[in-house]
């Protein structure tokens, strides 16, 4: 059995940072935008540092990656979210660039430390669940991407 203090862990000051960022930057979102875009792109930064907080108390490398998985589904929701804000005006292309590098740049965090738990985990092909291997080849899919576009350090 593991035991991961989220609270000393990179990945986690991260994601609560980029909460932080994002509740100052929708405060300027129109109040029509309350319980819908602002609304949503709260919930879906909020879930960055909640998921990693949620996973580490699992006390399981595997269960802590399902986690951080989820984690990352809620980063591309963020940049979803951050295009339709840019797309409608509620934010300048400078506030969409620069809020869109931290979240790149927690990405790159996020996935390096989903390598090291599956480092941690060990050879386990033969125990992941077809669900984990789709969602693992989406995620090394993506973060291949933003290689070739020249975003990963």
């Amino acid at each position: 059995m593991v035991f991961v203090d989220y609270k000393k862990l990179e990945i986690y000051h991260a994601a609560h940072q980029f909460v932080l960022d994002t509740y100052q930057l929708v405060k300027s979102f129109p109040s029509s935008e309350d319980n819908n875009l602002t609304s949503q792109l709260r919930r879906a930064a909020t879930c960055l540092p909640l998921n990693i907080a949620e996973g580490s108390g699992a006390r399981s490398y595997k269960i802590f990656l399902n986690y951080l998985i989820f984690c990352y589904r809620s980063c591309l929701e963020c940049e979803a979210a951050l295009r339709l804000s840019q797309d409608l005006n509620y934010i300048t292309k400078e506030q969409h660039a620069t809020h869109h590098a931290k979240l790149d740049t927690f990405i790159r965090r996020l996935y390096r430390y989903m390598q090291y738990l599956e480092g941690q985990i060990g050879n386990r092909k033969e125990d992941k669940t077809m669900w984990y291997r789709h969602e693992k080849w989406k995620t090394d899919q993506d973060i291949k991407s933003r290689e070739e576009m020249g975003k990963l350090c």
